[in-house]
């Protein structure tokens, strides 16, 4: 089965938040990002602690510090998304385009095959890692943070066809 792909920069850049906070190492990006304040600023306290700080300058310090750690704890998705559009639009500027806009999907026996123009690249169907399904798109995850979007506005006469071909081949669940 073939399905034609034609990705638009939101289609890239759902994917890429969507990776972000649903992978492994995703989640743990998230994680580290929400610690390093806190973190930091225990470290500080503790400092102002050692080196003898006045109780109303460890007072100030620690509300300080608090409100800042909660603030960066609650933002910090939100920044990451932030950073993964602004190198996107970084890399797009400069003219490389970290995407495929028009690509052809050919689900195979042993995997899929995609080709672009005079590219072309098979993934086994053993290196899918994870599916999900949006509202109108199948996000496919391989190794690391690759993988493919199938918009299923472009392909929605295949989109059940491929998720149940997908299911077949890989054992994997789509999540929802």
């Amino acid at each position: 089965m073939k399905v034609h792909v034609k990705l638009k920069d939101t289609d890239y850049l759902k994917f890429s938040e969507y990776q972000l906070t649903h992978s492994k190492q995703g989640k743990r990006t998230i994680l580290l990002q929400r610690l390093a304040l806190p973190l930091v600023s225990l470290a500080m306290f503790i400092a102002f602690i050692v080196f003898h700080a006045s109780t109303k300058a460890l007072i100030i310090e620690f509300v300080t510090l608090a409100i800042a750690s909660v603030i960066w704890v609650i933002g910090a998705p939100g920044m990451l998304k932030s950073n993964v559009r602004r190198d996107f639009y970084k890399k797009k500027n400069s003219g490389r385009l970290p995407y495929r806009e028009t690509s052809v999907l050919d689900f195979g026996e042993d995997g899929i095959t995609e080709i672009s123009g005079s590219y072309s690249d098979m993934t086994p169907y053993s290196s899918i890692t994870s599916m999900a399904r949006s509202d109108d798109r199948l996000y496919v995850f391989t190794d690391g943070d690759k993988g493919f979007v199938i918009p299923f506005n472009d392909a929605a006469k295949n989109g059940r066809k491929v998720a149940k071909l997908l299911k077949e081949k890989t054992g994997l669940e789509i999540e929802e």
